[in-house]
């Protein structure tokens, strides 16, 4: 089965209950996407490290069951002011 993949803005996280969720925003919508341990800990780092700084993920995501199949990449793009 091939994989479709997007490119999502992160906008956040949620890692205090039992199952984890990453904020992607694709367009106008923001999507809470069940995500795994790995994956979590190299947005959250990028995140901490790079404030005021966007992070983008390319990645692959069972939209049915809101979850994160594969990610094929990370970037980061800072806001222009």
């Amino acid at each position: 089965m091939k994989r479709e993949f997007s490119t999502y803005e992160v906008m956040g996280y949620d890692d205090q209950g039992k199952i984890k969720f990453i904020h992607l925003r694709e367009g106008e919508f923001v999507l809470p996407i069940e995500i795994k341990g790995d994956d979590l800990r190299k947005i959250k780092k990028m995140m901490e490290l790079n404030q005021g700084v966007t992070v983008i993920v390319h990645a692959a995501i069972d939209q049915r069951r809101m979850r994160l199949l594969e990610v094929d990449g990370y970037s980061l793009r800072k806001e222009e002011t």
